[in-house]
C-alpha cells in the first residue's frame, strides 16, 4: 500500500524552502534595513469574573506571552515603514486547570508606501483570536512598550470609536480588520483622503459572523492659520450574524482648531468637532445624528483628552446596528525617564431595535523600566455592562448588571534578534511621546495679490 504524506507537513516544507530562497535572493543591503526584536512577558493576574457573567467565577491566572516584532526602514530613513508583530499567550489557571489554554493569539502588521512627496498609502491588518474567558490579555499586556511605528495619520486628533464589546461579552471569538488608506496633498492647504476597511467577527461559541465593508472619502482645507475645515462621506455595508443586513451612509462636516500646536513650555490645546447625518437602509435606527467632539490638552511629557462621539455603530454581536453615544477620556503621562503611567474611562449607551444596554470600562496602568531590556508593569481594569431591556434576546448579553475587576502584575524582557543578537539596547514608546500633529506640516503661504 502506498504511503500518503500529510498535506500540512508538505505545505510547511514548501514554506521553509521558499523562506530560504528569499533569504539568499535578497541583497545584503536590503537585509540591513530590517530589524527584529523578541520579548517575553510573564505575569500574574487576579480576575474576579473570568467568564464575565452574573455567576462570578474568580481565579488567579499565570501568563506566558512571547512576542516577535519585525521592522523595516528604507535606506536613509529612521522611521520604519513596515511593522509586523505576532504574540500568542499561554494561560495557566490556579482554580480551573481545565481552562489552561493557548487560545489567545494576536497579530498585526502595517505598511506605509510613500509613492511621492504628495501621495501616500497605508495598509494594515489586525487579527485577534480569544478564548472563552475574559482576561488582561484582551487589553494588551505590554501596551507601554509598543506603539505605531508608521507616521502619524494625516487627520488631526482622531476621536476613538465606541467601546469594543468583545472584552465585555462571553465566548470564543475571532476578529480580523484590514484597512487601506490613501492621502493626497493637492496643494499646501488642501488634502484629500480615502480608504477601505473590512472587519470580520466570528462568534465561535454563539455561532455566526458579523461582516462590515466600509469605503470613505474626504477632504481637509486649511482655511485659516489655526482652523482646518474637513468634510467627508463614508458608506458601510454590513451582514450580521442575527440575519440583519443593510447599508449605512455617513455625512460629516467639521472644523479642527489648534492653538500653539508646537511643543513649548506652555500647554497646547486642540478642539476637533464635526457633525453630520447617518442613514441606515437596513433594520434598526434609520436616521441618526453623527457628532464627534474631542478636546486635547498637551504638555511636554503628558497628554489628556476627552470628548463625546455619537452615531450609528455595530453592537459587536449583541444585536444589530446601534445608535451609540460614547463619552471618553484618556491620560498618558511620562512621570520620569523610567516611570510611565496611563489611564482611561469610556462610557457608552447602545440603542438597537431589539436591545438597549450600557457599558463602562476604566483602567489604570503603571510601568517602570529597570534597564533598556527589562521592565515591570502593574495594571488595573474595571468592566461593567447593564443589559437593560431585551437582553434575553441575545446569547452575548445577560439581563441586569455584570461587573469585572482585574489586577495584573507583569515582567517583560526584550532581546534584539536582527541585525544584532543580545539584550535589547533601546526601548521606545511612541504612544507615550505625545505630539499634536496637524494635517499640514507647514502653513500655506498667502496668495499674492
Amino acid at each position: 500500500m502506498g504511503c500518503t504524506r500529510n498535506p500540512s507537513k508538505i505545505s510547511a516544507e514548501h514554506l521553509a524552502v521558499f523562506a530560504l530562497f528569499l533569504a539568499f535572493s535578497f541583497p545584503s543591503s536590503l537585509w540591513a534595513a530590517f530589524a527584529s526584536q523578541f520579548s517575553f512577558t510573564t505575569g500574574e493576574e487576579y480576575n474576579d469574573n473570568i467568564f464575565f457573567s452574573k455567576d462570578k467565577e474568580h481565579d488567579f491566572i499565570t501568563f506566558f506571552t512571547p512576542t516577535l516584532t519585525l521592522l523595516y526602514a528604507p535606506e536613509g530613513q529612521v522611521i520604519p515603514t513596515l511593522y509586523a508583530e505576532v504574540s500568542p499567550s499561554y494561560q495557566i489557571y490556579a482554580r480551573n486547570s481545565n481552562l489552561n489554554n493557548f487560545d489567545n493569539v494576536s497579530a498585526k502588521a502595517g505598511y506605509l508606501y510613500q509613492y511621492s512627496p504628495r501621495l501616500s498609502f497605508r495598509l494594515s491588518d489586525i487579527f485577534h483570536n480569544q478564548g472563552e474567558t475574559r482576561t488582561q490579555y484582551l487589553f494588551g499586556q505590554d501596551q507601554f512598550l509598543t506603539g505605531s511605528t508608521s507616521t502619524p495619520p494625516i487627520e488631526s486628533v482622531a476621536p476613538p470609536v465606541s467601546q469594543n464589546l468583545t472584552q465585555l461579552t462571553p465566548g470564543k471569538e475571532l476578529t480580523n480588520l484590514v484597512s487601506l488608506q490613501a492621502s493626497f496633498l493637492y496643494r499646501s492647504d488642501i488634502r484629500f483622503t480615502g480608504g477601505y476597511e473590512n472587519q470580520f467577527n466570528n462568534f465561535t461559541d454563539a455561532g455566526g459572523s458579523d461582516i462590515f465593508h466600509e469605503v470613505h472619502a474626504g477632504g481637509i482645507y486649511n482655511w485659516k492659520q489655526d482652523h482646518n475645515l474637513h468634510a467627508g462621506y463614508r458608506v458601510s455595508i454590513y451582514n450580521l450574524h442575527n440575519g440583519d443586513s443593510g447599508v449605512i451612509h455617513n455625512f460629516d462636516l467639521g472644523d479642527d482648531y489648534f492653538t500653539n500646536y508646537k511643543l513649548q513650555l506652555t500647554p497646547t490645546l486642540s478642539l476637533a468637532a464635526s457633525s453630520g447625518l447617518s442613514v441606515n437602509t437596513g433594520k434598526g435606527p434609520g436616521v441618526a445624528n453623527n457628532t464627534s467632539i474631542t478636546i486635547t490638552k498637551l504638555w511636554e511629557t503628558a497628554q489628556v483628552n476627552g470628548g463625546v462621539r455619537k452615531g450609528l455603530t455595530p453592537s459587536y454581536g449583541v444585536s444589530g446596528i446601534s445608535d451609540t453615544t460614547s463619552f471618553f477620556t484618556y491620560l498618558n503621562w511620562q512621570v520620569t525617564e523610567k516611570l510611565r503611567t496611563n489611564s482611561f474611562a469610556v462610557f457608552s449607551l447602545f440603542d438597537t431595535s431589539d436591545v438597549n444596554f450600557k457599558s463602562f470600562q476604566a483602567g489604570l496602568g503603571v510601568q517602570y523600566l529597570f534597564t533598556s531590556w527589562l521592565s515591570t508593569g502593574l495594571n488595573y481594569r474595571f468592566g461593567w455592562v447593564d443589559g437593560g431591556s431585551g437582553a434575553n434576546k441575545t446569547e452575548l448579553l445577560q439581563k441586569g448588571v455584570v461587573k469585572q475587576n482585574i489586577a495584573f502584575l507583569s515582567l517583560t524582557t526584550r532581546f534584539d534578534v536582527w541585525p544584532n543578537i543580545g539584550l535589547a539596547r533601546g526601548m521606545t514608546s511612541p504612544t507615550l511621546t505625545p505630539v499634536l500633529t496637524p494635517p499640514f506640516s507647514v502653513r500655506p503661504s498667502q496668495p499674492s495679490s
